[in-house]
């Protein structure tokens, strides 16, 4: 899963053009015009990411512990299935707990995309302003759309995380960090896809008995996904810390 994509060389003082952040060499005996602050208007202003990197933490942290015990609460949820369809009940009329710790994972996961796409778009601003010749493969837009567009949803959002994290990382590890991340990511929203469409909504359903395995599956691939994801905000979050010190 590691990136193709050679790290850029982080670019010196001397690097960068006129106009990008840089100011130009002014006219004899006229003041030095103040470029940055006016690239630094138009791109937003460089903010540490304090708390929003807690919150994101915390989100990733919570839902990978309610994937844990999964499994099991899928096997339970077929046994109630199966007596049910046996007493003429169908699936709709309860809720088992599978369900419930479903409709939470839910809920929280919603939480946590919000406090994470506010968390990276920050990032991304604290580089765009501070950094402005790093490179970038899609606009700050996508830090948002990247993960509701269908189809792009499958490599936009790797991308824009890659970018932010690579500007101030000179190893490649961290490239195959956030790669191995999202690989684990891709795979346990297939599975998980797949595990929903054999939750039963009627009596006719089938394949209600290969859903515990793909609970499993999808425990796994989701608490890999969400330990990598940890790494990835830690590395981002020093980088970040690192990039606003320099600014002093």
């Amino acid at each position: 899963m590691s990136d193709p994509t050679p790290y850029p060389r982080f670019p010196s003082e001397d690097d960068v053009p006129q106009g990008w952040g840089r100011a130009p060499e002014p006219a004899s005996g006229a003041p030095a015009a103040p470029v940055l602050a006016a690239a630094s208007g138009s791109r937003g202003t460089p903010e540490p990411l304090g708390v929003l990197t807690g919150l994101t933490l915390a989100a990733v942290a919570l839902y990978t512990l309610l994937q844990l015990p999964r499994f099991w609460l899928a096997r339970d949820a077929v046994d109630r299935w199966l007596d049910a369809r046996a007493a003429d009940r169908s699936p709709e009329e309860f809720f088992t707990p599978y369900e419930v710790v479903d409709l939470v994972g839910l809920l929280v996961l919603l939480g946590g995309f919000v406090v994470t796409c506010l968390w990276l778009w920050r990032a991304r601003v604290n580089v765009e302003v501070l950094s402005p010749t790093s490179p970038h493969a899609r606009s700050r837009g996508w830090v948002w759309g990247g993960w509701l567009v269908p189809v792009v949803s499958l490599w936009f959002p790797f991308q824009v995380v890659r970018d932010v994290l690579r500007v101030r990382s000179h190893h490649p590890s961290f490239a195959s960090r956030v790669g191995w991340w999202w690989g684990a990511f891709i795979v346990a929203s297939v599975a998980t896809g797949v595990e929903s469409a054999l939750v039963p909504t009627d009596l006719d359903s089938t394949g209600v008995g290969e859903l515990p395995a793909f609970a499993a599956l999808s425990s796994v691939a989701w608490v890999v996904a969400g330990v990598l994801w940890i790494r990835v905000v830690r590395a981002v979050a020093a980088d970040q810390a690192e990039l606003l010190a320099g600014r002093g």
